[in-house]
């Protein structure tokens, strides 16, 4: 699970930044640009530099990816029943936890080698893909990341990725439902905002 998280922290990187790359046609081709110059960004950082680093790739970050539709699948059935405050609240939550992930772990992806493959698999009319990609990182074997992404008149966002087979979104439903099943859907708000207040390992 671990390994799924440091990745996800590299998808964040990914689409940081190159706002015109991104409202491409073509999403593998947005990826790649995107993840070109948001390495670029990430090898600046000297270790003296980080906060700023981090700060500017967070902020840039964040319109990539549809934080709700996320959520949404995450809490699965328990969505259609939430009320809009606890939908608001469990998107709020569950962003903020991401956002830590990758907040602690994105400089040390800074020498990583992205390949992108060209070949989209595309459903719903074209208006989901899915773009399979390549990470290695120094001293490790390449890993298989899958984007998931839908298109809106801003451009591709992403609302999942797979790493080795592994979608965090399906992890997450996991946790999710079975805290939702115990405590209901404000014990699972109550279970993201300890674990972003307190400051425990994500």
């Amino acid at each position: 699970m671990k390994k799924l998280f440091t990745c996800f922290a590299l998808l964040l990187s990914l689409f940081s930044v190159a706002h015109a790359e991104a409202n491409s046609d073509n999403p593998a081709d947005a990826i790649r640009d995107t993840s070109r110059q948001a390495l670029e960004v990430l090898r600046k950082e000297d270790g003296k530099n980080t906060a700023k680093i981090r700060e500017q790739l967070i902020n840039m970050v964040t319109p990539k990816f549809d934080f709700q539709r996320m959520t949404a699948l995450a809490v699965n059935k328990s969505w259609r029943v939430a009320t809009p405050a606890q939908k608001e609240q469990l998107s709020k939550e569950f962003q903020t936890l991401l956002i830590r992930i990758y907040s602690s772990t994105m400089t040390s992806f800074k020498n990583a080698q992205i390949d992108v493959k060209p070949n989209v698999l595309f459903n719903n009319d074209g208006r989901e893909a899915v773009v399979k990609s390549e990470v290695t990182q120094p001293g490790s074997a390449p890993k298989n990341v899958d984007y998931t992404l839908y298109k809106t008149p801003q451009g591709w966002k992403i609302f999942n990725v797979t790493v080795e087979g592994a979608s965090l979104v399906t992890i997450y439903r996991t946790q999710f439902n079975e805290q939702v099943s115990k405590n209901g859907i404000d014990g699972l708000i109550k279970m993201l905002q300890d674990k972003n207040g307190n400051g425990k390992p994500a």
